[in-house]
C-alpha cells in the first residue's frame, strides 16, 4: 500500500483531494497537512511514499516546504495549486526544484469541483511510482540567465519535433539551454501542462537557453533557432505552408496538446526533414508521430531507461521499431545538433 500526505491549507479541498486519492487501489491518504510547517512534521512521522502540496499557504508556503521535504527524502511531490501568472511561475519553479507535476486546481484556491481533475489526479499518482527520482533530483545545467541571441533570419526548412509528458520541464531544461542559437532548425514542443502555465515555461526556457523560445500562437512562422512550446489546452497544428495553428478539437489519446498531431501535421511542410524526439512522460503520445516520420524519410530520437524521469513515452516509441537511436538526456542536446546536421547534407 502506497502511502499519501495531502498537504492544502483549505480543509475542504484536503478532504475532496484525500477522496480521490483514497479511490485509488493500492494507495491510502496516511495523514494530511493544512501548512507547510505541519506538513514537514507529518512527513518525518508517517515517510509518506508521494506527497501533493499546494503552493500558497500559511505559515510556510509550498516552495518552502518542497525544498525541505526533498532534502529530507526525495519522494513524487505532485503540485495541486491554483493558476495565477505570479502562481504559475512559482510553480515552475517548484518543477526545476524537483516537483514532479503541476495539476490546475480548475476553479481557484477552494475548487469545489476538484472532481472535474479526479482522473488526473489519480492518473498522476499512479505514475509517479514510477518516477526515477535520481534522475529528477539531478540537473546538469546552471540556470543562469543568457543575453539575447539575435537569430539567423533563415525560414526553418528542418523540425525537431519534441513529445514530453510528466518529468518534461525538468528534462527540457537539461536539454534546450545546451543547444546552440545557430542550430539548423526550429525546435518545437509539445510538454503536456496546464493550460496558463506554458507561457510561463516559455518564457523561463527562453531566459535561460541561446534559443528564441515561445508559447504558440496562431499564424507563427518558424525561424531557424526558434523554439516553439505548444499552448496548454490546444492542439499545435502546421499547416502546408509551414504556418502554426491552435486547434481547439478533443483531447487525442487524452492529451491536448498532442504531440502526435503536432507530428502528423508537420508532415505536411517539413515532410522527410524532420527528427522526432520522445522524452519522459507516462502514455504512448509521440509513438504515432514517429511511426510516420520515418515513413517519411525522417529520423527518430527516445530518451534511455536510465535517465527518463518517467520511462513511458519513451519505451512506446521504441517499440514501433521505428526510433533509430536512443540517449540520455544529458547527450541529448549534442546528438540533436549532430542529427540536424547530417539532415542539413542530405
Amino acid at each position: 500500500m502506497k502511502k499519501v500526505l495531502v498537504v492544502d491549507d483549505s480543509i475542504l479541498m484536503r478532504k475532496l483531494i484525500s477522496e480521490i486519492i483514497s479511490s485509488i487501489d493500492g494507495f491510502s491518504v496516511i495523514d494530511e497537512a493544512k501548512d507547510g510547517i505541519e506538513a514537514i512534521n507529518k512527513f518525518k512521522e508517517h515517510k509518506p511514499d508521494i506527497v501533493t502540496l499546494d503552493i500558497e499557504m500559511p505559515k510556510m508556503n509550498g516552495l518552502l516546504c518542497l525544498e525541505q521535504i526533498l532534502k529530507i527524502k526525495p519522494v513524487p511531490v505532485i503540485i495541486i495549486s491554483a493558476y495565477s501568472k505570479s502562481g504559475s511561475k512559482i510553480s515552475l519553479r517548484a518543477l526545476e526544484l524537483g516537483a514532479v507535476d503541476i495539476i490546475e486546481k480548475p476553479s481557484g484556491s477552494v475548487s469545489l469541483n476538484i472532481n472535474d481533475k479526479a482522473e488526473e489526479i489519480k492518473s498522476k499518482i499512479i505514475a509517479a511510482v514510477s518516477v526515477n527520482m535520481k534522475t529528477l533530483m539531478a540537473s546538469s545545467v546552471d540556470f543562469a540567465e543568457i543575453s539575447s541571441i539575435i537569430s539567423s533570419g533563415k525560414t526553418a526548412k528542418r523540425l525537431v519535433a519534441v513529445a514530453c509528458s510528466t518529468g518534461g520541464p525538468k528534462t527540457l531544461m537539461d536539454i534546450i539551454p545546451k543547444i546552440s542559437y545557430d542550430i539548423k532548425a526550429a525546435i518545437a514542443i509539445v510538454q503536456h501542462m496546464p493550460p496558463g502555465f506554458t507561457a510561463s515555461f516559455a518564457e523561463r526556457l527562453n531566459t535561460i537557453s541561446m534559443l528564441n523560445v515561445f508559447e504558440a500562437y496562431d499564424d507563427a512562422t518558424l525561424k531557424e533557432g526558434d523554439c516553439i512550446l505548444a499552448k496548454g489546452g490546444k492542439h499545435m497544428i502546421f499547416n502546408e505552408k509551414g504556418r502554426v495553428l491552435l486547434d481547439d478539437s478533443a483531447p487525442y489519446h487524452s492529451v491536448k496538446p498532442s504531440a502526435d498531431i503536432m507530428m502528423l501535421s508537420a508532415l505536411r511542410y517539413y515532410k522527410g526533414n524532420i527528427l522526432g524526439v520522445v522524452l519522459t512522460g507516462m502514455g504512448k503520445d509521440g509513438s504515432e508521430g514517429v511511426e510516420m516520420i520515418k515513413i517519411a524519410g525522417g529520423m527518430n530520437i527516445s530518451e534511455s531507461k536510465e535517465s527518463a524521469i518517467i520511462y513511458g513515452m519513451p519505451k512506446i516509441a521504441f517499440e514501433t521499431g521505428k526510433v533509430d537511436f536512443v540517449y540520455n538526456k544529458y547527450e541529448m542536446a549534442k546528438r540533436i545538433e549532430e542529427h540536424v546536421d547530417g539532415m542539413e547534407r542530405n
